[in-house]
Order: C-alpha cells, then sequence, then structure tokens
C-alpha cells in the first residue's frame, strides 16, 4: 500500500463494486476491504467465484458481501443499490466495473451480442450510477469510478462493440462529473491497457501475447492489483481534487 493509504480514511466506509467476482472487480474488492472498507460486490452468474473473494477476505478478517445481479437491467441494478443501502444506510464509492469481452470480427457479431456488451459494459455504469446518486446527493458525498478500457479510446480489433461501449463510458463518466460535483460527488474514470486476467489469457494467441508485450513501454501486462491500486487512490482524499478526469494504467501505451 501507498503512504496515504495508512491513514484509516476508508475504515467503515461503503463500497460497491460491481462485477466483483473475478479478475479487476476481484482485484479491487479485496483492496477496499483490505483498507477497512464494508464491501458490498455483484456477480451476474459465477456463484462459486463469488463465494471464493468472499472465503478470502473473511480469511483476513474482512467485510466482504457478494449479490447476485445482472446489473445490465435496469431494476436489478435498482434492487442491489436499495439493498445495500437497506444494510448501510450510504453509499460512499462506487465502483462501475461489471462487463464482458467477447472477440468477434464486426461483421460476425449478431444483434444480440452487440446488445448484451452495451447493456453489460455501458448501460450497467448508467444504471447502477443512477440509483447510487440520490442517496450520494443527501449525504453531499461520494465516489464513483469507473472501469473503462484503451479499447474505448483506440479502438481495438475484434473489440468493436466493447470498444464502443467503453468509449460510451467515458463521454458518460464526464456528464456524470459535471451534473455530481456541486453535491460534493467526485466521478472519475481508469483505463486500463492490458491486464493479466483470466480472460484476457483466454483470448489471447501465443503470438498476439509477444506483440501486446513487445508494444507495451514497460514490457509487461499489467496486474489487476495495480488497477485496484489506482482505483483506491481516485477513491481517497489524496484525489479530491481530481474531477471527471481518466487515468491511464496503461503501461504506456497511451504515449503514442
Amino acid at each position: 500500500m501507498t503512504d496515504f493509504m495508512s491513514t484509516g480514511e476508508f475504515v467503515g466506509k461503503v463500497a460497491l463494486v460491481t462485477g466483483g467476482s473475478r479478475g479487476i472487480g476481484r482485484a479491487i474488492v479485496l483492496a477496499f476491504a483490505g483498507l477497512g472498507c464494508k464491501v458490498t460486490f455483484c456477480y451476474r452468474s459465477d456463484r462459486a467465484a463469488a463465494a471464493a473473494v468472499c472465503q478470502e477476505a473473511a480469511g483476513r478478517g474482512w467485510q466482504v458481501i457478494a449479490a447476485q445481479a445482472d446489473v445490465g437491467f435496469s431494476d436489478e441494478a435498482q434492487r442491489l443499490v436499495d439493498g445495500v443501502l437497506a444494510e448501510h444506510d450510504r453509499i460512499d464509492i462506487l465502483v462501475n466495473n461489471a462487463g464482458v469481452f467477447p472477440r468477434r470480427p464486426i461483421i460476425e457479431i449478431e444483434d444480440g451480442e452487440w446488445e448484451e456488451v452495451l447493456r453489460s459494459n455501458l448501460y450497467s455504469a448508467f444504471y447502477c450510477s443512477r440509483a447510487v446518486l440520490p442517496a450520494m446527493m443527501r449525504q453531499r458525498s461520494g465516489v464513483m469510478i469507473n472501469i473503462g478500457s484503451i479499447s474505448g479510446k483506440r479502438g481495438s480489433r475484434y473489440h468493436a462493440a466493447y470498444a464502443a461501449a467503453k468509449g460510451g463510458l467515458f463521454a458518460f463518466m464526464r456528464s456524470l462529473a459535471k451534473e455530481a460535483i456541486p453535491y460534493g460527488i467526485r466521478v472519475n474514470a481508469v483505463c486500463p491497457g492490458r491486464v493479466a486476467t483470466d480472460i484476457f489469457g483466454e483470448q489471447m494467441t501465443p503470438a498476439e501475447l509477444e506483440r501486446f508485450l513487445r508494444e507495451a513501454p514497460i514490457g509487461r501486462l499489467s496486474s489487476p492489483e495495480e488497477v485496484a491500486q489506482a482505483v483506491v487512490f481516485l477513491a481517497s482524499d489524496a484525489s479530491s481534487y481530481i474531477v471527471g478526469e481518466t487515468l491511464d494504467v496503461d503501461g504506456g501505451l497511451s504515449m503514442d
């Protein structure tokens, strides 16, 4: 942990993380829990992975709750948020991380898959942010952090729907930031590059992975934990003057 994380500022705060059962989301859940947050995360279908996150947190004495919800649908996002508010009466941190990452040439993307990708990666952020916003407005405080992708800035071969969703997410984040900041609510985004998650690894051939490593100025993939630390920074008081911005965590790819 970096030095500014040793102040105890997160102890007792309530955090909601969407898509928290694996990869970047899992790392974010555990990072906030380890700092003393009361964390609820949602998962769509992988109950075993969600249980493993809760078990790991419990073994360390951390407060983590898993809730099944498909936050790409308005009613389920609202139900999730209502449950957290019923339990804690407030939400201090929202991390919109839920998403899917299918690999498909544009000419093979069917209507249903296009809709599913936008629903999971973009609609979910809108529905959860809209559901959380009234509580944060009453509190006159809060932080929302959206997990984007370098694909949303540069495009990505065979990931057109995902790139479109993440590009829309950045525009939504900036619009939300302008509406929320008068209430003391900061909204920002983290933009990972290529992260060593199981989903990423499943889709890449050895030749593609070698090319990605050559392209990254830093010479390696990032870990989910490195992305999580950027999220924690944006949720902390150390970033209190950062509003409507995107923090690139991409090993230098955005320098091109």
